[in-house]
């Protein structure tokens, strides 16, 4: 069924419960602790990696803090200071096979 709107999370769960006849609060326990699991493996503590068979990898990008430094503004072409930024975790997502084939 494509649509040109996206779906949303209500549409998807009724979705998957009428192909698969499961419940729909049983898709909706599956795809809870999916989202924990994912979470867990791209924590502090985990892998930094995810995959979703058939679907999508999940990595996290750990992004180094910037001290701050002058510099001289791609806009007005005058030097100024630019502020410290912290250090950050990024997630990336790249399509797996199945996906690139569409």
């Amino acid at each position: 069924m494509a649509t040109e709107k996206r779906m949303s999370k209500t549409q998807i769960i009724a979705e998957l419960s009428d192909k698969t006849a499961v419940s729909k609060k049983d898709v909706q326990t599956v795809l809870t602790a999916l989202l924990t699991l994912a979470e867990r493996e791209l924590g502090e503590k985990g892998p930094g990696e995810f995959v979703v068979p058939d679907l999508v990898k999940l990595k996290v990008k750990v992004v180094p803090a910037k001290p701050a430094h002058k510099g001289v503004d791609p806009f007005t072409k005058q030097e100024r200071e630019f502020p410290a930024k912290p250090a950050s975790r990024k997630v990336r997502a790249a399509p797996l096979k199945h996906l690139k084939q569409l």
